[in-house]
């Protein structure tokens, strides 16, 4: 993790609890971690993401040996990550449980970031810490194996980690511990799964339980003024756009739909745009835009704004020249006009026989 941050003392405690399950006697574990012995006992306090390197890096090199993350991953039980597990295990399918865990991992430690993504066929969870500590990184995707295994069984553990650090060990010492093939040296720490564990149940979900735990976790969360920091990013938006081109070209280019191309819900994705200041919306209109803009050289009025998903060709009529100043006929003589800025606030009525709110969301 980088040096900037901050980690909870539930995470020290996780730490404490891997080493002592890991064979080391207590009190070498306080030592070598060298944390005030009551700072164990603080639950929910936070403190410097330095603190909790320093932590295992005294266990790590004290006695421990380099594979303590890994080894620790497999015998902390369910519940050792506090309201993390809990969130988790009362969710209904895999899509939810990655979904509270990418939020709600500052809770934990907020140094880091952590996304998923999706295609047909595989769905991805996603680590990057520049600068990072190896082993916590470790730890982090040795925990999410091992849950995924209790949760929805062998058949859904994933089919490759790749970690972004070198390794201190052989491959081989690395795959006989968590059972999967590994990877190293990538641009940032990665578990590919099966595409079906987004859609995987969950057999302890508690929807009723979840929604409290859920209260929780975001009053902690904006306690901690982390709203801001948790995976939403500019880098994000290009990743939506692509999914979108893709699900218009399926002839649906709803939030749910794309939430499926990501394993999310069309709740998280909104979020997510929001947080960096654009709309499903604006973006989707900005799309059509650009494939009209390419279309309406080669093919008539009634076939782009059908393609598009309008109503009729005055309804695209209308809100091409809304969007750019000209009707579609003058910007096809003046070659093209350049695409709108994307809305950053507000939404926009729709106009009549214009797709509705409803279609696009």
């Amino acid at each position: 993790m980088p040096a900037h941050g901050s980690g909870s003392t539930e995470f020290l405690r996780v730490l404490a609890t891997a080493a002592e399950r890991d064979g080391l006697e207590i009190e070498d574990v306080r030592r070598l971690m060298a944390v005030p012995g009551d700072l164990l006992e603080k639950r929910g306090a936070r403190v410097p993401i330095a603190v909790v390197r320093r932590a295992w890096s005294g266990l790590t090199d004290g006695a421990a040996g380099p594979l303590l993350s890994l080894r620790a991953a497999r015998k902390l039980p369910p519940g050792s990550l506090d309201i993390l597990d809990y969130l988790a295990q009362t969710s209904t399918t895999g899509a939810e449980a990655f979904e509270q865990l990418t939020r709600y991992l500052p809770l934990l430690a907020d140094a880091g970031r952590v996304w998923t993504e999706a295609d047909r066929k595989t769905f991805r969870f996603r680590h990057a810490a520049p600068g990072g500590l190896p082993s916590l990184a470790e730890l982090l995707l040795g925990l999410i194996v091992e849950r995924s295994r209790t949760m929805f069984g062998p058949a859904f553990a994933p089919r490759l980690i790749q970690f972004a650090h070198a390794p201190s060990a052989t491959a081989s010492a690395y795959e006989e511990v968590l059972g999967v093939p590994v990877r190293f040296g990538g641009d940032h720490d990665e578990l590919i799964f099966e595409r079906e564990i987004v859609r995987a149940p969950i057999a302890s979900h508690d929807p009723a339980l979840r929604s409290i735990l859920i209260a929780q976790a975001e009053a902690a969360l904006s306690r901690l003024d982390l709203r801001g920091t948790v995976s939403h990013d500019e880098a994000f938006v290009p990743a939506f756009r692509h999914a979108l081109a893709l699900a218009l070209d399926s002839g649906d280019p709803s939030l749910v739909r794309v939430g499926e191309s990501f394993g999310m819900s069309a709740r998280t994705l909104q979020r997510r745009l929001a947080a960096v200041g654009v709309s499903h919306r604006a973006l989707l209109q900005e799309l059509r835009l650009e494939r009209a803009r390419q279309a309406l050289g080669s093919a008539q009025l009634k076939e782009v704004s059908l393609d598009l998903g309008y109503s009729s060709p005055s309804a695209f009529h209308r809100a091409f020249k809304r969007w750019t100043g000209l009707t579609p006929g003058a910007a096809t003589t003046a070659g093209g006009t350049s695409p709108p800025p994307v809305r950053r606030r507000g939404r926009p009525r729709p106009r009549a026989g214009e797709p509705s709110a409803r279609r696009l969301s």
